[in-house]
């Protein structure tokens, strides 16, 4: 099974916004030669900081709600199993 989650609403950013920041630090990944393992630290970095920190609150709020649906899911899954 698959479930889609979306970050909560008051968290998403506007897509023109993250697609931006996003562009840009590839931009700047290449411009900087950064390759590999060191890739993806470098575009989390860049993209918080082009959006002023917002895309780390989103992912943060991400990782919440993920957390609270997969708890809804375990206690009415084990509801079930009674």
């Amino acid at each position: 099974m698959i479930l889609s989650n979306p970050v909560p609403d008051e968290f998403a950013m506007d897509e023109a916004t993250i697609d931006d920041a996003i562009a840009k630090a590839v931009e700047l990944s290449v411009e900087e030669h950064i390759a590999g393992e060191k890739s993806t630290p470098f575009l989390l970095s860049k993209v918080c900081e082009l959006t002023g920190g917002a895309s780390l609150r989103a992912n943060i709020e991400i990782v919440r709600n993920n957390a609270r649906v997969a708890a809804q899911i375990a206690k009415l899954y084990s509801e079930l199993e009674r």
